[in-house]
C-alpha cells in the first residue's frame, strides 16, 4: 500500500462567520504556532479547501479570517476509536503495575467524538464524577490489515490531539463497574472524545 497522498499538511475544520457554513482549510502559519491562541485572537487565515471527506479535498487559492474552529474531523469520520490504556511508562509506574507485554485496548464509538472547545454533557448517571486526560490521537487514513511494522506509517494520516472523559466511578467502583474495571462504558458517552483542533499530517512529525 502507497503512503496516503494529502493535499494539506494542517487540517482544521472553521467557519469564517457566525452564520457561514463549517468548512475544512489550511492554516497560513509559521510552524512553532499556536493556532489556537490565534483563533482566538482573530489573527487565524486559511486556505479554503473544497470537499466533504478530509482525505481528499482540493486546494483553492480563497483565504478566509477563521471566526471558530472546530475539531478537524466529525463523527462520521471516524466509524470507531481504539483506545490504548497504561500508553506510559510513568503512569504504569506510578499505579504500581507491571510493565505489560501487550497493552490494554478499549474503545470509544463514533459518536463520542466531539469537536474542540465544545461543551460535553454529562449523562445524568455520570453527575457525581467527570475527569479529563490529554491525549496523542493517530488518525488512520486509509484501510489496513495484517500491517507491518515497517509499512505502519503508510496508513497514518496525521496527528492530534484529544481529551479522553472518563467517568472514574463508573470505570472502578465495584458498585458501578463489578469486580474488574471496566473502561469502555465509563468512556464513552457522547462527546467524551473531543478531538482538536489541529490535524498535522505525519510526515510533518514522523513516528511522533
Amino acid at each position: 500500500m502507497s503512503p496516503i497522498n494529502l493535499p494539506w499538511t494542517r487540517l482544521v475544520r472553521y467557519s469564517s462567520s457566525a452564520a457561514s457554513a463549517i468548512k475544512y482549510g489550511e492554516p497560513i502559519v509559521a510552524p512553532d504556532a499556536d493556532i489556537g491562541q490565534l483563533a482566538q485572537e482573530g489573527k487565524l487565515q486559511v486556505k479554503q479547501l473544497l470537499g466533504t471527506d478530509p482525505f481528499q479535498l482540493e486546494t483553492t487559492d480563497v483565504t478566509e479570517t477563521v471566526f471558530r474552529l472546530y475539531g478537524p474531523l466529525e463523527p462520521k469520520d471516524v466509524p470507531i476509536v481504539r483506545c490504548i490504556g497504561l500508553n506510559y511508562k510513568t503512569h504504569i509506574l506510578e499505579t504500581g503495575r507491571p510493565l505489560p507485554t501487550c497493552p490494554t485496548v478499549f474503545t470509544k464509538p463514533g459518536p463520542a467524538v466531539a469537536d474542540h472547545d465544545s461543551p460535553i454533557p454529562i449523562p445524568k448517571i455520570a453527575q457525581e464524577q467527570c475527569d479529563y486526560e490529554g491525549e496523542l490521537v493517530i488518525v488512520i487514513g486509509q484501510d489496513g490489515k495484517n500491517i507491518t511494522a515497517e509499512n505502519a506509517l503508510d496508513y497514518v494520516a496525521g496527528y492530534t490531539v484529544g481529551n479522553d472523559v472518563s467517568a472514574r466511578d463508573w470505570q472502578r467502583e465495584s458498585s458501578k463497574a463489578g469486580p474488574v474495571p471496566q473502561w469502555t462504558f465509563s468512556k464513552s458517552f457522547d462527546k467524551y472524545a473531543p478531538l482538536g483542533p489541529c490535524l498535522v499530517r505525519q510526515d510533518l512529525l514522523n513516528e511522533a
